[in-house]
This record gives structure tokens, C-alpha cells and sequence, in this order.
């Protein structure tokens, strides 16, 4: 007799009720102790002109429902405020099923009341996945909650592009790409350092407001996906200037960018070194540093063997470490530890 399969919830806010993307990743005749996987997709997602927290209460108010109806064994939450909605509306009735807190990560931690109340939700979380070792810390001591239940998983993704894109920009330029939590104040002050050379930034408008970029800074806002990561792809390197030391942002980028074989330049931030290792794989600068920036991008410019070399090592730690293959692993992983043998 066959055993009953692991039955997961998959919840994000996308509007696809039916997106899962590690399901995706999967292979179909993937078993854990004899049993296959089944999965059910859930949406957050906002419909129509819904304010967000309804949205979010209505996607786990569904969970909730079928959670009584048929136990799920697993839940499976993608970012932080998922996983909060989830325990806030759903954690009475998960009926037994474990909670894995997906991409579990803050570009900004909450405070006073709203810090109190996701405190309460993420005691009742089973698990974490953070994509770096800072975080690993950092959350567990903030939200009192124990560093075991926290656990490091790559940030395994494809590349970003399949191929070679259009060049859009002539001539030589260094690309920031990006809009979470970045300091483009610094990239600023770094450009007017440097006048005959020139940068790149695609962004969001927020990013600018209140900055007055240099003749040699372009700023683009809001390209299409392939059209960004085209100007990354053709830069002389990608740069990656983020706010703060503790800002643990920035690894779509740095990890995309590693994937097309570009040296970057980063700042030194939360997590940053567990991807890029200074002098190897890229160069890491200070936070809110920009002669120390400067002085990076002129060692590029100087160097273009370094360049190269940089971004081939870049590849080849990417493809190594941070693969779809090793998200997959991860996951695999965590089925086992609690639907293994005992």
C-alpha cells in the first residue's frame, strides 16, 4: 500500500494562486520515507484596488480554512510578512503542520508595536531559511526567537539572462543596478570624484529623490527586466552600494551579476563577504565610503586583467554555490530533517 503524500502549502503574494517555485524545481518522482510531495498553492496577492492587509487576510484566511478541512504536513511562506500574516490568521489551525519560513529577510526591521506583535507570530514558526550567516544572528536576537530554527540557505537562483543582450549604452561604463536599500548618495559623490569616468544606474525614482547625480551619472528608472540586466551584462563592472554595514540587501544583484561573470565592486555589508570574497570574486568597500569606492573603480579601469579575472572566479563560484541544483538541496534537506526516518 502506497503512503500518503506530504501534503505542502505553498503561500506568497504573487498573483498566480498556483506559483511554487521550489515545487518547480523538484524532481517529479521526488519521495521523503516513501512518501511523494502534493502541493497547494495560495496568493496574498492584492486584487483590484484591495488595500494589501486585506489581501494578505483573505490568502491565509483561505489556508486557514482548508488547514481544518484536510491537514496539510508542511507550509511552506515566501518573506517575512507572509510568514507573519500566516501564524496571525492561520497558526490556530495549522492542524500539526510544520511552517517553513521562506526568504526570510528584512530590508528594514520593525519596531515599537508592529515589532511586538510579528515577535508573537514568528515564536510559532517552525523554521527559517536566510540566505546569510548575519542573519542568521541578527533575526534570532531581535525577535527572541532560537538561532536553531534558523538555517542558511544559498540564494540559488538562474542567471538572469539566458543569453547575450543588445548593448543600449555606448561606450565603457560601470552599472549599478538596483532599489533595495541602496545608497546611490555614495555613487554620487564617487561619479563627481571621478569626472572622466562614466556610470549607470538603473533604479527606482525613490532612490534619487533629493540627489543631484553628476554629468557622468545616467540614471535610468524602471527598465524591463532583460533591458537592465543588459546594461549589467555590458558594463566594465557592477557595483553594489548599500546604506549601512547591517543592511543584509543586495544579493539579487550580486548574485545575478556573479552568474554573467561580472566583477563588482560591494559594499561590505551583513552577508556580503559569504558571496563575494574581497580581492577574489569582487572587490568590498566600506559603507558610506565613496573615495574608497572611487578608488575601486579606478583599480578596474587600471587593471582590466583584474576585471576579467574577478568575474570569471565570479562565474564560477555562482554556478558552484548558488544554483537553482542548491536551493533544491536545501529544501530536500529540510524535508528530510522532518519527514525522514526517525
Amino acid at each position: 500500500m502506497s503512503k500518503a503524500p506530504i501534503r505542502i502549502a505553498n503561500i506568497a503574494e504573487t498573483p498566480d494562486p498556483d506559483w511554487a517555485w521550489i515545487r518547480d524545481l523538484m524532481p517529479a518522482d521526488f519521495e521523503v520515507a516513501g512518501r511523494k510531495l502534493e502541493w497547494t498553492g495560495y496568493s496574498m496577492a492584492q486584487q483590484g484596488s484591495d488595500p494589501r492587509f486585506r489581501a494578505r487576510w483573505r490568502g491565509a484566511r483561505m489556508l486557514a480554512r482548508d488547514c481544518v478541512r484536510n491537514p496539510y504536513d508542511l507550509i511552506v511562506s515566501h518573506g517575512p510578512w507572509i510568514t507573519a500574516w500566516t501564524e496571525w490568521v492561520a497558526g490556530a489551525k495549522k492542524n500539526g503542520a510544520k511552517h517553513l519560513a521562506f526568504s526570510f529577510n528584512f530590508t528594514d526591521l520593525p519596531t515599537g508595536p508592529r515589532k511586538a506583535i510579528m515577535k508573537k507570530a514568528f515564536r510559532q514558526t517552525d523554521g527559517f531559511a536566510v540566505f546569510t550567516d548575519a542573519e542568521q544572528g541578527l533575526y534570532a536576537d531581535y525577535f527572541g526567537i532560537d538561532r536553531a530554527k534558523f538555517w542558511r540557505a544559498p540564494w540559488g537562483v538562474a542567471p538572469p539572462l539566458a543569453g547575450p543582450q543588445p548593448k543600449t549604452i555606448e561606450g565603457d561604463y560601470f552599472a549599478a543596478l538596483g532599489g533595495e536599500a541602496r545608497d546611490y548618495a555614495v555613487l554620487c559623490e564617487a561619479a563627481r570624484a571621478l569626472p572622466e569616468t562614466r556610470f549607470v544606474a538603473v533604479a527606482r525614482p525613490h532612490n534619487f529623490e533629493g540627489l543631484n547625480p553628476p554629468e557622468n551619472l545616467e540614471v535610468r528608472f524602471n527598465l524591463p527586466f532583460e533591458e537592465a540586466w543588459g546594461i549589467v551584462q555590458h558594463a566594465k563592472a557592477a557595483l553594489v552600494p548599500l546604506r549601512s554595514r547591517e543592511t543584509p540587501c543586495g544579493l539579487v544583484t550580486l548574485v545575478g551579476a556573479m552568474h554573467l561573470g561580472k566583477a563588482q565592486i560591494v559594499t561590505d555589508a551583513a552577508g556580503a563577504a559569504d558571496y563575494l570574497h574581497d580581492g577574489e570574486t569582487g572587490l568590498l568597500v566600506p559603507a558610506g565610503d565613496a573615495s574608497a569606492l572611487a578608488a575601486a573603480v579606478t583599480r578596474i579601469e587600471a587593471d582590466p586583467a583584474l576585471a576579467a579575472r574577478l568575474g570569471e572566479a565570479a562565474k564560477d563560484f555562482a554556478e558552484a554555490r548558488c544554483s537553482e541544483a542548491r536551493t533544491v538541496d536545501f529544501f530536500q534537506s529540510v524535508l528530510t530533517r522532518w519527514f525522514g526516518e526517525k
